[in-house]
């Protein structure tokens, strides 16, 4: 039997019987076999979106049961080995492990002391910046695989350096994207003050702590205020990047214009990196999924600066 699978659920032993892009226009002719794992780092470095195998011929897929964590995080690699150079994965994982004690120590100082340590925000940018003129996309693809206890260090990280290199494709000027950068170590720093039996309880929010929950923005914001060298525009991001274009957000229910560019490109960037998200307790969707499922959310973004997003950094490749 044929079936048309996501690229991401190929695996070594699968029959391919055609392998597509984003439309499923077919990209090869060849109809072959699998039968080990350099094959398979070729068609997972291929531009293909899809594919069609044939199960008759080779392995199916058990969609029914999530691969263990393990073979979630040996396919992130391979698939990652696949993609980009040795050198751009080898800076992106440098930088990983340099700002990674910089942005736990912002949240530190905002949980345990109610400050914001600008220092060490404006060095994450700094190096950010830096590193992601050479290996933007290989920095945010090596961030998608988040384990229990670096989901918020790596989802700051990589709203950052998608705000960056965001920006850049949309030729703001550099001071802009430096606080477009420093938008990802602060956009969420509200939630430093909200307690962790609330932020990490597995069952669902009472009200109560809905509406608590539902504060960050504006917590974020007041822990900014005051602190020398904030932009407005970085504390904007905090306090509006949930603001949705319709006037259905939060905390103000701003509409249109009225929600800063910033914050427009901030909440595009999050939501992004989010749905792309692998975690030990859930899947992240394909690019293509994750993309499709926004421009499906009329009314939440900024429509014309979601087709940039798209057109400039997903079908213009920064984006694998």
């Amino acid at each position: 039997m044929k079936k048309r699978v996501q690229i991401s659920h190929i695996c070594v032993g699968m029959y391919i019987e055609e392998l597509e892009d984003r439309s499923h226009n077919r990209l090869d002719n060849r109809q072959f076999l699998i039968t080990s794992e350099t094959e398979l780092k070729v068609v997972l470095a291929s531009k293909a979106m899809s594919a069609v195998i044939n199960t008759s011929k080779g392995k199916d897929v058990v969609e029914e049961t999530a691969p263990a964590w393990n073979v979630v995080r040996s396919r992130f690699e391979v698939e990652l080995d696949a993609t980009f150079p040795a050198s751009e994965l080898q800076q992106a994982r440098k930088c990983i492990e340099t700002t990674r004690p910089l942005i736990k120590r912002v949240f530190c100082d905002a949980q345990r002391n109610g400050t914001f340590d600008f220092d060490s925000a404006q060095a994450v940018v700094e190096t950010i910046m830096s590193d992601a003129l050479q290996c933007a996309s290989a920095l945010i693809a090596t961030t998608k695989l988040k384990e229990h206890d670096e989901g918020t260090f790596l989802h700051c990280l990589a709203v950052s350096a998608l705000m960056i290199a965001f920006g850049r494709s949309l030729e703001l000027e550099e001071e802009m994207i430096r606080d477009l950068g420093l938008g990802g170590p602060v956009h969420d720093i509200g939630k430093a003050t909200i307690p962790l039996a609330i932020l990490n309880k597995p069952g669902k929010l009472t009200a109560a702590e809905f509406a608590l929950v539902r504060e960050h923005p504006v917590r974020g914001a007041a822990l900014l205020r005051g602190v020398p060298g904030i932009s407005q525009t970085v504390t904007g991001i905090c306090l509006y990047h949930h603001e949705k274009h319709d006037g259905a957000g939060y905390p103000f229910g701003l509409k249109d214009e009225a929600i800063p560019l910033a914050a427009r490109i901030a909440a595009i960037c999050d939501v992004y990196d989010a749905m792309v998200t692998d975690r030990p307790y859930k899947r992240g969707w394909s690019q293509s999924q994750a993309i499709a499922m926004m421009l499906d959310s009329h009314g939440h973004f900024d429509r014309s600066l979601l087709k940039r997003f798209v057109s400039q950094l997903v079908v213009g490749g920064s984006l694998r």
